[in-house]
């Protein structure tokens, strides 16, 4: 009776090989973007992991949005963690890719790092050591933005320059910025103080007040500002910019001087891409952790006219 099931199988595999549409099932992949649709540079992440895996063959894609930034509350984050959990239970994914830190610290973290399931992750801000990773089962790249010489831009121009104000959202990622990036900004030259807001009004109030009091400010993101008004915030910044304003995302150049930026879509392409590679068969544990490697320089000419802003050199 064995020997009649194995040479049943036999020529099932042989038939199928042969019949036009009978192949394997395509690999499953679960995408969990900490944010929402609509944040620009989680956007450029999930178009990049699209275009990759939709070039390749058998592939199945999944993808969830935490919406951490629009819901940052402790309650909001675990409902929406305990959805997609049931989303990844009742798709039976082969590879989880997770952008960005809420994803991996919510969902990734507790509830797959150890497991059997492969997990690749991205845009987890400086390091990872925080979460305990990489694991045996999870790898990814890093987001590693080119803060440092874009502050060395400004010691050029203002060699005097050494009160900063980083103006950012109060979120997860930027709360832990203050832990990892403090070291980074006194190398640097500068004495950094943080003023982390969750309202527009509260973030009108500080740039105002930033300009008369500090040398230079720093605006990260704006992703989880309530009642965020972009034409407002540029006409504040118009009328009260007297310093320098920086960022390290292109999506905040509006309000900014000078940008040297990461290019988001970085992340998404590695990731999907070491997706593949782990499902074709290479060992996660021969993946070392990544981070990204490209960037780009932004120029406010309206802005940098204002305060006197000179850059000289290409700008992309």
């Amino acid at each position: 009776m064995i020997k009649f099931h194995v040479q049943l199988i036999a020529i099932l595999v042989v038939i199928c090989f042969f019949i036009p549409g009978c192949e394997s099932p395509p690999k499953r992949i679960f995408y969990v973007n900490s944010y929402h649709e609509g944040y620009p540079p989680s956007d450029e992440v999930f178009a990049a992991i699209r275009h990759v895996l939709d070039s390749a063959e058998s592939i199945q894609l999944e993808s969830f949005f935490l919406d951490s930034k629009r819901n940052p509350s402790p309650e909001t984050i675990k409902q929406n963690v305990e959805l997609a959990l049931e989303q990844i239970e009742s798709f039976h994914p082969d590879l989880i890719i997770a952008s960005d830190d809420d994803a991996v610290k919510y969902l990734v973290v507790p509830h797959f790092k150890g497991r059997e399931i492969p997990v690749v992750f991205c845009g987890v801000n400086w390091s990872a050591k925080q979460y305990g990773l990489p694991a045996q089962n999870v790898t990814g790249m890093l987001e590693v933005l080119p803060l440092r010489e874009n502050l060395a831009q400004i010691k050029k121009f203002n060699h005097e320059a050494v009160k900063m104000l980083i103006l950012s959202e109060n979120s997860t990622s930027e709360q832990s910025n203050k832990i990892l990036l403090d070291t980074l900004f006194r190398s640097a030259g500068f004495e950094p103080e943080y003023h982390l807001v969750n309202e527009f009004s509260e973030w009108e109030t500080a740039f105002i007040a930033a300009n008369l009091n500090y040398d230079l400010i720093y605006l990260p993101t704006n992703g989880s500002i309530k009642n965020w008004d972009k034409a407002e915030a540029i006409e504040i910044v118009n009328q009260n910019i007297k310093v320098p304003v920086i960022t390290c995302d292109d999506f905040m150049m509006p309000y900014c001087v000078f940008g040297m930026t990461k290019v988001a879509s970085e992340q998404g392409q590695w990731a999907a891409k070491t997706a593949l590679e782990i499902l074709n068969g290479k060992p996660i544990g021969e993946i070392p952790l990544s981070r990204n490697s490209q960037s780009e320089v932004f120029l406010n000419k309206e802005l940098a006219e204002k305060i006197g802003f000179r850059w000289n050199e290409p700008l992309k």
